[in-house]
């Protein structure tokens, strides 16, 4: 585990960010490991500081190549993989935006869609009225939603 407390404030701040995107605390981890690591770091230095399991390190250091977090970085003499922070924020923004946040949003939006047409067609008036309500304010946040995939 990291040697001092402000090291451990840090990979505490990464996995506030990570579950409240959604991600498995053991991810905000080897994110705030790595984001401290002066140096690339394979999967059994994260187990080692972690205490996590190999496949849970594996699973954790594909999901944030996945979505641009970190990238591979070869390291002269050793045969392993090793990884490192993508510190391009531009890069990282866009395919957090795009592996992650869009999708689900597309996805929560034809959620909406189809319970709105049931509601109408067999619900009570009020839950109408309130998908009605929530539909507008769709429709109002949409140019926001447009602009962040135009930036994407």
């Amino acid at each position: 585990m990291p040697a001092t407390e402000t090291e451990r404030e840090i990979i505490a701040y990464w996995v506030e960010i990570a579950t409240g995107l959604g991600f498995p605390r053991s991810i905000g981890e080897i994110y705030g490991v790595l984001f401290i690591s002066k140096d690339p770091l394979s999967a059994d230095d994260l187990v080692g500081q972690l205490g996590i399991s190999r496949s849970g390190a594996g699973q954790g250091l594909r999901a944030l190549l996945e979505i641009g977090a970190i990238r591979p970085a070869h390291v002269l003499g050793s045969r392993k993989e090793y990884f490192q922070l993508q510190t391009d924020l531009g890069i990282l923004v866009k395919q957090l935006l795009n592996a992650r946040i869009f999708p689900k949003l597309e996805e929560l939006s034809r959620r909406r869609q189809t319970l709105a047409q049931a509601v109408s067609q067999h619900g009570p008036s009020h839950i109408t009225q309130r998908f009605e309500k929530l539909e507008r304010w769709h429709g109002k946040a949409a140019p926001v939603l447009k602009l962040l995939k135009a930036l994407a």
